[in-house]
């Protein structure tokens, strides 16, 4: 985010994979890497910059696996991949939550356009998160449109989490701007008690507008 590193390192890779038996096939990947130590809180409403570093001291400062180093999108054929990097292995199934916390969420936004809640304030069209609640990970699919909430395969490999979805999933769109985000709940899920606590951090990435990165890459 835009804590004391100040540097952000994009990468943007179009490789081809090849098929046994068949033609080769495209991926397109997008990666963009993150500062370690930025967990914070409110978002500036002209930059979408985190104003606010949570104190050391904190139970969110103290726990690592909510910041995000990296993060990427690939796409191949009709099935995208998300992911990201935390700068500690995610816990184990059980694993009580801190400081009072009820749900983690590792999460990208699929928007119709750059989001800014004050200058353009549009309701997203699909969620896709990795939940933790202290006892089990789930990963879900939401449609905003109908409010129809799916499950979604999804992988945890130590500090590495990887969500699948289909294009039919999300509706065969021509998908434009992704938000890669991790909230905190410390209240009931729909509550206004949560904080958005690690997104990408400001421009080097081209195209980056608020808190969406572009798709496809260029």
């Amino acid at each position: 985010m835009r804590g004391a590193v100040a540097g952000l390192l994009s990468v943007v890779v179009v490789a081809l994979m090849l098929v046994p038996g068949a033609v080769s096939a495209k991926t397109l990947i997008m990666v963009v890497e993150d500062a370690e130590g930025d967990l914070g809180f409110g978002v500036d409403p002209h930059t979408g910059g985190i104003m606010n570093l949570w104190p050391e001291s904190t139970p969110v400062a103290q726990t690592e696996y909510l910041d995000m180093v990296s993060t990427w999108m690939s796409l191949r054929k009709d099935v995208y991949t998300f992911g990201m990097e935390l700068a500690v292995p995610l816990p184990e199934e059980g694993t009580p939550l801190p400081g009072g916390m009820k749900l983690m969420e590792w999460a990208v936004w699929i928007d119709p356009s750059p989001y800014n809640y004050i200058t353009n304030p549009v309701a997203p069209l699909f969620l896709i998160a990795l939940r933790y609640d202290g006892s089990a990970y789930s990963a879900i699919l939401v449609d905003y449109e109908t409010m129809v909430t799916t499950s979604t395969p999804f992988s945890v490999d130590g500090a590495k989490l990887e969500l699948q979805f289909t294009s039919a999933s999300i509706g065969d769109i021509a998908m434009e701007w992704w938000s890669p985000l991790v909230r905190v709940w410390w209240g009931i899920m729909g509550s206004a008690a949560s904080w958005f606590v690690d997104a990408v951090d400001l421009p080097l990435v081209e195209g980056y507008a608020y808190i969406d990165l572009p798709w496809p890459p260029a």
